[in-house]
């Protein structure tokens, strides 16, 4: 998994302004100054202590925007259908499983 560029601070100031939480509210909470807490949220990082402290506070899980995979790395999945002949269904499938055509789709 490639390290994600998240600016924590900016994040949590994204997810308290779409919560019914003030950052103040949030300071108070922590049993913080608000300048204090503006001190943390400047910084590019963060005790793991404290982001799970205001993960729970907010009610937001933000250790998780650090598991999302990547464009790149998120699988796609194509969904082929085909419609046949009710009479040629039986000479197609054997024509996909002589030549080994099951494998190479159902292949990881």
């Amino acid at each position: 998994m490639k390290l994600q560029e998240i600016h924590i601070g900016k994040l949590i100031k994204d997810v308290v302004r779409q919560s019914d939480y003030t950052l103040s509210d949030l300071a108070r909470e922590l049993g913080i100054s608000r300048q204090t807490l503006n001190g943390w949220l400047n910084r590019d990082d963060m005790s793991v202590k404290n982001l799970f402290t205001i993960s729970e506070i907010l009610g937001y899980d933000f250790l998780k925007r650090f598991n999302q995979p990547s464009a790149k790395e998120q699988e796609t999945k194509i969904i082929l259908q085909i419609e046949i002949e009710k009479d040629k269904q039986g000479e197609i499938l054997k024509y996909v499983n002589d030549r080994g055509l099951y494998e190479l789709l159902l292949k990881k």
